[in-house]
């Protein structure tokens, strides 16, 4: 529907229209209504209305300035003019104004007023129309021309065209100035993507938009230009000549606040280094390119200038095993807050050492699956949330920072689903007694003590896990125990020794044996076959 407002100083006009015509009928929504021109003009200017319906003579402002001071604030705005004069200076001025109608109240019926809003509804709806198809040709244009510009940026950066008045020839046709010795390339990636085009709808419109944006933005000083480089990535051109450091910040700075405020999304920029000539400008450009993944460790929406950091020589997977007892102690205690610190010290360990991303996500990847793993033997344990969230840590997180706000996100649900565990009437003392043995794998642990612990008589205990469990409750805790000493050895520099005591072995011998009973090789010849882990194919060879 099409907004109006009513304008008049007469109460009973307002009255009459308001009542009499069935606006909603005609494809009409009557906004408001104004006994002041002032008071409808400040209105205007926050929500302008597609028809404006005024009186001409108003004391304070009248209907001819009021609809002058319309016409330069949209001219796209239509207005009908109300008057008691029969005079032809004032139809005169109101035609020159591009007026719609010009009614006299004293000849005013509601069958006139209709009339002229029906005739006013076809011309309002062929001028949308008009530029629904204006925009669509517009859109496809743009498209092409966002395409075109990266078919050339590729051609470019492959050096294809060896005739510098060629490749200069074809960037000015499509609005690229290659003329200049030396420019400023500035790398920059579209944040949270995915979520991002879901909003848009589609890809091309999300394009469209951004680059229609950056290069007016870009365009108020200097021959600068942008250039899609790939989905998400697009890079900006400032020719040093024009621009100084500030100038490109600040060009940078007001880029995201109006992708911000105008697209509801975000941009990371990176500033390259000043290119020497062409040769350096399209090295500069693979460079950028290549080291896209250190974007990782930026905050989405930062701009920065290149930087150039090694990645962490450490195996990121010595620190396994402490990080992911770390998670499971949190969440057997059903601590968010600790969980929370928990994520915290190790997002901001893996930040300062700048360990490869890719490795990273594996890490993560590896750390929240063995933790479902693990607490599948928790009955009921429903983890198919936090599948999800895996899943989005491997394809969409950008940065090591969404990582840490999807790690809270996940540990929040892996604790809501421990919390739904306890409030079970039934099996609960099972449930208990096998969190017991996880929190308690440093100690001695044996069937009284669990069973004074749930309040219960050791016999019944007894029988009442093997009846549930098909395992009896001893052989329960040393099958978790060796799973610890496993991932101990193979995922951390804890020596053997250590292992033994960290999980509550007195006797190292027994360790040593029961270790051998389940994995068939001791944990000093399990430790030397993950150093050489060629004697694991001995009897291959």
């Amino acid at each position: 529907m099409y907004e109006v407002i009513l304008v008049d100083d007469d109460s009973i006009v307002i009255e009459f229209l308001r009542k009499m015509v069935p606006w909603e009928e005609l494809g009409f929504k009557l906004n408001d209504s104004f006994h002041d021109g002032s008071f409808a003009l400040e209105y205007c200017k926050n929500k302008m209305p597609d028809v404006i319906i005024t009186d001409i003579g108003m004391p304070i402002l009248d209907g001819i300035t009021f609809i002058k001071k319309i016409r330069d604030l949209n001219s796209s705005t239509h207005s009908i003019i109300l008057s008691c004069h029969g005079e032809f200076k004032y139809a005169q001025q109101a035609l020159k104004l591009g007026t719609f109608e010009y009614v006299l109240k004293e000849s005013m019926e509601i069958e006139t007023i209709v009339n002229i809003l029906k005739r006013l509804k076809n011309r309002l709806d062929k001028e949308k129309k008009t530029r629904l198809e204006r925009y669509q040709l517009k859109s496809l244009l743009q498209n092409n021309i966002v395409s075109l510009k990266s078919k050339f940026l590729h051609t470019y950066m492959e050096q294809q065209l060896t005739d510098k008045w060629e490749w200069e020839q074809r960037g000015r046709e499509l609005g690229i100035d290659l003329s200049y010795q030396q420019y400023v390339p500035v790398i920059c990636y579209i944040d949270q993507v995915e979520d991002t085009i879901h909003e848009y709808g589609t890809l091309n419109l999300l394009q469209f938009s951004i680059d229609n944006l950056v290069s007016e933005i870009i365009s108020q000083k200097g021959n600068n230009f942008s250039v899609f480089y790939n989905d998400y990535i697009f890079f900006i051109f400032y020719p040093l000549s024009e621009n100084d450091r500030k100038d490109i910040y600040d060009s940078l700075l007001n880029i995201k606040k109006g992708i911000q405020k105008y697209l509801s999304c975000s941009i990371t920029s990176i500033i390259g280094d000043p290119s020497q000539n062409t040769t350096h400008l399209i090295e500069s450009l693979k460079i950028l390119v290549k080291k896209s993944d250190q974007r990782f460790y930026y905050k989405s929406g930062s701009i920065a200038p290149n930087e150039q950091f090694q990645y962490s020589t450490y195996n990121l997977y010595t620190f396994y095993a402490e990080a992911v007892q770390e998670f499971k102690a949190g969440i057997i205690k059903e601590d968010v807050e600790v969980l929370e610190v928990t994520i915290r010290k190790w997002i901001s360990f893996i930040h300062k050492n700048k360990f490869q991303p890719s490795i990273v996500r594996e890490w993560i990847m590896k750390l929240i699956l063995d933790i479902k793993l693990k607490f599948n033997t928790l009955e009921n344990f429903e983890t198919t949330y936090s599948a999800s969230m895996t899943d989005k840590i491997i394809h969409n997180i950008e940065s090591v920072y969404e990582l840490e706000e999807a790690l809270i996100i996940i540990v929040k649900k892996l604790v809501e689903n421990m919390n739904t565990i306890n409030e079970m009437p039934k099996k609960n003392e099972i449930l208990k007694a096998k969190k017991y043995v996880m929190m308690n794998l440093d100690k001695k642990i044996t069937l009284g003590e669990v069973a004074a612990h749930l309040h219960l008589n050791p016999s019944y205990f007894s029988r009442l896990y093997k009846q549930h469990t098909n395992e009896n409750f001893i052989d329960f805790v040393i099958k978790t125990k060796m799973e610890r000493a496993h991932e101990l050895i193979e995922q951390s520099n804890v020596t053997i020794d250590r292992i033994s005591e960290m999980l509550g072995f007195e006797n190292k011998s027994y360790f040593f044996k029961t270790f051998k009973k389940y994995y068939g090789t001791t944990p000093r010849e399990y430790k030397y076959q993950l150093a050489d882990p060629l004697t694991n194919n001995k009897n291959v060879l």
